[in-house]
């Protein structure tokens, strides 16, 4: 699924003008660790990395890390010079896990301690309406197709969101990435 999701199919007032706040909590067993992620073992390594990215950090018991930054949900795109709702409110929101997912994490953590999640920078909650307008342009921006064998899909990956329906059976799906922006090049500071 691929959606072309620029900012002026969105309307959230307080979503243009915010930064978010976004948390995550690397905890063995119940997401990828902070070695993978970082593919490093060195903590002084990824504290660089974090000073270099605006990326708070924190050591937590049992060699778990959290992280914390403030992103812009709306970014200027570096060709374009377009406005592109450009963020990971999807990825880190529990609103967008199946309820019972929800249900288990919040028991397990607490909504202050879930292992992803994001507020507005302020660390307000966001909204359910907007959580339900992103859904709703989603949906109705989508595009669906099906794979065949040698299929290739190129995207900029910053006008273009993409993601998956849930598939049953074997597939292989091979995915490269090229000229990476970072935070030095992108209005909002996002690592692509």
């Amino acid at each position: 699924m691929v959606v072309n999701y620029r900012s002026s199919n969105f309307n959230a007032r307080k979503i243009r003008a915010e930064q978010l706040d976004v948390g995550r909590d690397f905890i063995r067993g119940v997401d990828v660790s902070w070695e993978e992620f970082f593919k490093t073992s060195d903590r002084p390594e990824v504290e660089n990395y974090g000073r270099q990215n605006a990326l708070e950090f924190e050591w937590l018991s049992d060699n778990n890390l959290r992280t914390r930054s403030y992103r812009q949900a709306i970014t200027k795109h570096p060709q374009t010079g377009e406005m592109v709702f450009f963020n990971q409110i999807q990825l880190h929101h529990i609103s967008f896990l199946e309820p019972s997912i929800q249900e288990s994490l919040l028991s397990l953590f607490g909504e202050e301690n879930l292992p992803r999640n994001v507020y507005y920078g302020d660390g307000s909650p966001i909204e359910k309406s907007v959580i339900d307008e992103i859904t709703e342009v989603y949906q109705r921006l989508k595009v669906t197709f099906s794979w065949n064998k040698g299929d290739i899909l190129m995207l900029d990956n910053m006008l273009t969101v993409h993601s998956r329906n849930p598939y049953i059976g074997y597939r292989k799906i091979l995915v490269a990435m090229g000229e990476i922006n970072n935070k030095n090049n992108i209005k909002g500071g996002h690592n692509v």
